[in-house]
């Protein structure tokens, strides 16, 4: 019989009609599941929830697809088939938005019927804006895939029965689980936990992620699935709650797993919720969200955010923590590490005995140990020295009893003895570190670490909790110190290691209060001089480490190093070699700890930098040769290189007598290879003539672009330059500023290129010197560049609330000029706006300092009037400021404006 168009018609209409019905009250449902949690519904309830509404549709669907399947066919499908949920479906832990696994189990002899069946299922769930992750299997599939699978293995160990045969689920059950499960067990948890180190490595290492990922971050709910997949594979308990009644799982611990669990599910839930889609970032915004609507607010010292995620971590660590060592239980114990522990193992110290690769305390000691604060240090500085880890049972022990052991017990010399030795290595100072903070007893020799356990820092800048800050740059500074080059070098010269380290621990620890955290850190370090019977010259060095650790970093990333007064103010501040030295090195272990590669090439040369420049002046060895002898040895290195370039003119004399014309900085802080580069394109110069030096330097992985040409090209220069490294998307880090008295201008622009890595093409860069040329000649303007190059923002995105701008004067750190400190959100075209906006002040840029945190820059600017003075007028700076800071945030706010418009736009 021939359809008739109009019945198709009618029958898509009536499917349609059904679809949005469905969709409806899908919509209702989720609506008031959204109203019940943030009325305080438990995580618990709504993933319960969800799931049963999914499986209301979903077996509701199938049941109609099989009666309309068994209408057409003589197979009895109902008896040869069945649905099975699988995955976080199949627990009954469906998040709001999270995709839905099924698959549609049968016998062979159904196989004509499955398609058929599973694609009326399938579209269904389609049409109504599932994901659906499906499968079509016999039981024999099923097997076999698990064997070569290891995702699939583990999706089905979760199968839950929805509809169809119970008999053949039961059968598959019976089998998956005789023949999969209970089959190479060791292997299969190995997999699960190298699978999951490589998501440690993807989406997190640390628990104390500022943005975690809530499912797949250290901490998160991966890990408790991972000890729940470990837990069915050994013991086959499905859930932590049959661990638990079985006894495998501790009273303790599985209600420590059900309060994180919760949490979790309860802000994953909130998360889906709030964005409309599977969203398991935690990101800034979020989290400020969501410390509200748990209840969090703010206190006088601790923001609502900053308390909501201190309970993150606590529920994450926690987890993590009893993940491993569950998963560790679950490991089967080799024949012959069963038979060594049967035999009496040596004591070592009288206390301890190596147990495998662990260090332990026998139990008939372990009371007397846990109340001893010398015999517990002593346990860690042995794990140190020997490089054994503490036996993870024992440190939850420890961890226990740390209540019950008061910080005046770890008052006492030998207590102080054995922390400086472990402060001082070798071994792993880090990691002893970290495992004595695991246990809570670092807290106990500094009471301050346990008000900073899990303190995020909601700057927009650091990556890292302040502890896990704290001990990471202990371990930076340690892995700095293995490396080729001034910074390895320096780190083993520093006789007083445990002083090092300790200031490093120390350096952040201030922060979470009212006062600014580097006074709040001078209090605390002081105090744990005397708590460690430091005598007056340590006590001077750890009070001025901590108290002014963010000095040298300010230095050398915001000042010239070359300014005579700068440098001596660093100098008379630092006052010995010893000093300095281990001031470069916590302040480039900071650095570094703030996040992945944040301490540069080019930074870590800026520190080397004024480190070499000051270290003369602290030793009493500053070279007392005058400048003109300076000058002569800079000439002679100068020709030296220029002898091996191509049609090489210059000669010494004449090299020193161009020296002369430029400031000594330039001449003192320059490589003579750029030098030489530079005097040859100054040799060249012609009137109304641009060139460009553009060089990549390997080791700090920068492009420097040097611009020559006669200050009377154009007005202007140096915001049209900067205009158009902007516009072609380059970073710039660094900018010295030369008019020379004959007229002749050499501006150098040290740049990162973000759209490579490594040396960026020939052609790119001599594409952007071409344009500096263009624009210099007025052949093109910037704005027009800028209009045709716009560029979309890339990177993570952050807290939508703007930082406000601050500028800030500074008269009093150089003799010659004026100082200009800019922190403003960072936009492309900004460093144009503000240099530009200097230009029409009637200013001049000598030197400028470039530096980004994530989304916040911080430029420095060395300025004079046109005639080359400072600027002292008290009211014309305060206009200049204003004037800066106005031009600043409208531009900001345009851009604001600009991006609402973008995003209303793709919303839409």
């Amino acid at each position: 019989m021939t359809s008739h168009p109009i019945g198709e018609t009618t029958v898509g209409l009536l499917r349609d009609a059904e679809i949005e019905a469905t969709n409806t009250a899908l919509a209702a449902q989720r609506q008031a599941l959204t109203q019940r949690l943030l009325e305080g519904a438990s995580g618990t309830e709504v993933m319960a929830a969800l799931s049963e509404l999914v499986d209301t549709v979903i077996i509701g669907r199938y049941r109609d697809a099989l009666r309309e399947a068994e209408e057409t066919t003589v197979i009895a499908g109902s008896q040869r088939c069945c649905l099975v949920a699988l995955g976080g479906y199949g627990r009954r832990e469906l998040a709001p938005f999270s995709d839905i696994d099924v698959m549609f189990l049968f016998r062979p002899e159904a196989q004509d019927v499955v398609p058929t069946l599973s694609r009326q299922v399938l579209h269904h769930l389609w049409d109504l804006g599932f994901q659906v992750g499906h499968s079509v299997r016999t039981i024999q599939d099923c097997i076999e895939l698990a064997a070569t699978d290891l995702t699939i293995r583990t999706s089905m160990m979760e199968a839950r029965f929805l509809a169809g045969s119970p008999q053949l689920f039961q059968e598959f059950h019976r089998r998956y689980l005789r023949q999969v499960v209970c089959r190479r067990t060791d292997r299969f948890i190995e997999q699960k936990t190298a699978e999951r180190r490589r998501e440690y490595e993807k989406f997190g290492e640390t628990v104390y992620l500022l943005e975690p990922n809530v499912k797949k971050s250290k901490g998160g709910l991966r890990d408790l699935h991972v000890l729940q997949w470990a837990g069915m594979a050994r013991f086959q308990a499905p859930t932590i709650q049959d661990l638990a009644d079985r006894g495998i799982l501790s009273r303790k611990d599985y209600l420590a797993l059900v309060e994180a669990r919760e949490f979790l599910w309860r802000v994953r839930a909130m998360l889906h919720f709030h964005a409309g889609r599977a969203q398991e970032i935690l990101t800034f915004d979020e989290q400020i969200r969501l410390a509200s609507q748990f209840g969090f607010r703010d206190r006088p010292h601790l923001l609502a955010v900053e308390q909501f995620m201190q309970q993150y971590y606590r529920h994450t660590m926690g987890l993590h923590e009893t993940c491993v060592r569950f998963v560790g239980r679950c490991r089967t114990v080799l024949v012959w590490r069963r038979l060594v522990r049967l035999l009496p193992a040596p004591k070592v110290d009288g206390y301890f005995i190596v147990r495998g690769p662990h260090i332990t305390v026998p139990v008939e000691l372990r009371n007397r140990v846990l109340g001893s604060p010398e015999l517990l240090l002593r346990l860690f500085d042995l794990s140190q020295s020997r490089r054994l880890p503490i036996d993870t049972d024992l440190l939850d022990e420890i961890y226990r009893s740390m209540d019950a052991v008061s910080e005046e017990a770890f008052r006492t010399p030998e207590v102080s003895r054995v922390f400086r030795k472990i402060l001082s290595g070798p071994g792993s100072v880090a990691g002893t570190l970290e495992a004595m903070h695991r246990a809570r007893l670092l807290e106990k020799l500094i009471p301050v670490f346990a008000t900073v356990r899990g303190l995020m820092q909601f700057n927009q800048y650091h990556k890292y909790t302040v502890d896990e800050h704290s001990l990471l740059a202990v371990a930076k500074a340690e892995a700095l110190g293995q490396e080729q080059g001034i910074l390895g070098e320096v780190y083993k010269e520093i006789r007083s290691k445990d002083i090092l380290h300790l200031a490093i621990l120390l350096h952040d620890l201030g922060k979470g209060h009212e006062q600014d955290h580097s006074e709040v850190g001078k209090a605390i370090a002081e105090e744990t001089a005397a708590r460690l019977g430091f005598d007056e010259q340590e006590t001077r060095t750890l009070i001025f480490l901590v108290h002014r650790h963010l000095l040298m970093a300010h230095t050398a990333f915001r000042r010239d190093p070359y300014d005579e007064k700068v440098l001596l103010t660093f100098a008379r501040a630092v006052a010995t070699p010893e000093v300095l030295r281990k001031l470069l090195l916590l302040t480039a272990a900071d650095i570094a700890a703030v996040g992945p590669g944040m301490l540069t090439k080019w930074k870590e040369s800026l520190l080397i930098e004024l480190y070499l420049r000051t270290l003369p002046e602290v030793s009493g060895e500053r070279d007392a040769a005058d400048v003109p002898d300076r000058l002569a040895r800079i000439a002679h290195d100068v020709a030296c290189v220029a002898a091996g370039m191509a049609e090489n003119t210059m000669d010494v004399q004449w090299i020193e007598s161009q020296l002369r014309e430029f400031p000594l900085r330039y001449a003192f802080g320059t490589a003579p290879n750029r030098i030489a580069a530079h005097l040859a394109a100054v040799r060249k110069l012609r009137e109304q003539e641009v060139l460009v030096e553009e060089h990549f330097n390997e080791v700090t992985g920068t492009c420097e672009y040097t611009v020559v040409t006669f200050d009377a090209l154009t007005p202007g220069l140096f915001s049209k330059i900067a205009g158009v490294i902007a516009a072609k998307g380059l970073q710039i880090l660094d900018a010295q500023i030369i008019t020379r008295n004959d007229g002749i201008v050499v501006d150098t622009f040290q740049v990162i290129d973000l759209d490579y890595t490594g040396s960026p093409p020939e052609e790119r860069r001599a594409s952007i010197a071409r344009t500096i040329v263009r624009i210099l000649k007025g052949e093109d303007t910037v704005e027009n560049l800028v209009e045709r190059s716009s560029r979309l923002p890339v990177g993570r995105r952050l807290p939508s609330s703007r930082q406000p701008t601050e500028v800030q004067v500074d008269n009093e750190t150089s003799d010659r000029f004026t100082i200009f400190d800019v922190f403003a959100d960072d936009r492309q075209g900004l460093l144009y706006v503000i240099t530009h906006t200097v230009f029409k002040l009637g200013l001049s840029v000598h030197a400028a300092r470039i530096s980004t945190r994530l989304d916040q820059v911080a430029d420095v600017f060395y300025v004079t009037d046109l005639s080359g003075a400072k600027i002292r007028d008290h009211a014309r700076l305060e206009v200049i400021r204003g004037t800066i800071k106005d031009a600043i945030d409208r531009f900001l706010e345009d851009k604001v404006g600009e991006q609402e418009r973008v995003s209303s736009g793709t919303s839409s």
